[in-house]
């Protein structure tokens, strides 16, 4: 009982830490986990606390994860965590898409890093997640998967596993919305050091004016479990790119900046560069294929989406990567030619913008959150 308390202390105090410095809606009521940027891979982190323990876990978000993993010998003993049997309700949610779920004994099931792309055999656990503020506590069942140390490799410095935010059945959002039996909702919110990923709905976690001035956009989901928005066109400082769209563009937080497939790179890097022609090129630093000197401004690049009335504007610090050396590098890049969708639009680009996934209504909102006011947004509507 001890133990319980402390983790719900600990938790809360890094739920107020997180309000204090994100100016965040001090009546949230659903599940809020504080995120950071790592400033080596680009990755994010967020924390959790699960079963008996006091210390946190830091997992990297992945928006397209389908579950939540980490490596269960990593230091984080819990008394009340317990594996999952092969015949469980649990272990048929995580067959869902799932190749190998075995039928007898344990749930093993196959364990993906997004960030680098490794898949290892898992097997399937529960524990409790302790959740909420001192006055509103909360505890709930957690699905997750226990994975090798070895899969590990690629993320963050001192991350211990993922946190999947997909559609599949044991994803955090799925899991949360189905015990709590609210609509499901999923909102991000990337930056360097106060970000957010909840479950609550956006008025709840930033307020009545965050949410109204957000912008929707038709939200898909592709095989994987990853979420997919179309972009009708692309337009560098305003000038359209001669492109057949619509281009299928996913949202991806493992993924350091957008990337674009080889031969719409190449449409797009021409395009850039004549857009620039007043500014001083330089060779270009890896993974960049456009860099410039820096203290010049870079021009704008404006997605369309479901109409060329609504656009998804990239600009200023959302576009620049400073590499040194005086400089500054476009921050969207060569992708190769065997990407699945033309555009992976990366956590540089997310950063700064509130994200709504509507899930129920496969819809997303989008607006960029001011850093002058709490509830204050720019809604990217012509």
């Amino acid at each position: 009982m001890a133990s319980s308390c402390l983790n719900l202390l600990v938790f809360s105090f890094l739920s107020v830490l997180l309000i204090s410095n994100s100016q965040i809606s001090e009546s949230v009521n659903g599940v809020v986990f504080p995120v950071t940027r790592d400033v080596h891979t680009g990755q994010y982190i967020a924390k959790i606390l699960l079963g008996d323990s006091s210390e946190p876990i830091k997992l990297v978000v992945d928006l397209s994860g389908p579950l939540l993993w980490f490596d269960c010998s990593s230091g984080h003993v819990s008394s009340s965590r317990s594996l999952v049997s092969g015949g469980s309700s649990g272990c048929l949610k995580a067959k869902a898409g799932n190749e190998r779920v075995s039928r007898d004994g344990d749930c093993d099931l196959l364990v993906r890093n997004g960030a680098v792309g490794l898949t290892a055999r898992g097997e399937l656990a529960k524990d409790v997640l302790s959740f909420g503020s001192v006055s509103s506590p909360g505890t709930v069942d957690l699905l997750f998967a226990c994975a090798p140390q070895w899969l590990l490799r690629g993320l963050a410095s001192g991350a211990q596993g993922v946190m999947g935010l997909g559609r599949a059945q044991i994803s955090l959002p799925s899991q949360l919305a189905a015990e709590t039996n609210a609509r499901r909702r999923l909102t991000l919110y990337l930056s360097p050091s106060n970000g957010v990923v909840s479950t609550s709905s956006v008025e709840d976690v930033f307020g009545v004016a965050a949410s109204r001035s957000l912008v929707y956009t038709p939200l898909s989901t592709g095989v994987s479990g990853n979420y997919v928005i179309n972009v009708k066109s692309i337009r560098v400082n305003g000038k359209k790119l001669s492109v057949d769209g619509p281009l299928s563009a996913e949202l991806s937080t493992v993924v350091p900046y957008t990337m674009l497939e080889s031969s719409l790179y190449a449409v797009f890097a021409e395009a850039y560069s004549k857009a620039v022609t007043k500014t001083k090129s330089v060779a270009p630093v890896a993974p960049f294929g456009l860099c410039f000197a820096s203290g010049v401004d870079l021009p704008p690049v404006d997605l369309a989406l479901q109409s060329e009335m609504v656009r998804w504007k990239i600009q200023g610090k959302n576009l620049m990567v400073d590499v040194g050396d005086g400089v500054r590098c476009l921050g969207i890049v060569d992708g190769g030619s065997s990407q699945v969708n033309a555009i992976i639009i990366g956590g540089l680009q997310l950063e700064g913008f509130i994200l709504d996934f509507d899930l129920g209504n496969s819809m997303l909102g989008f607006g960029q959150r001011t850093p002058s006011t709490s509830d204050s947004l720019q809604p990217q509507a012509l």
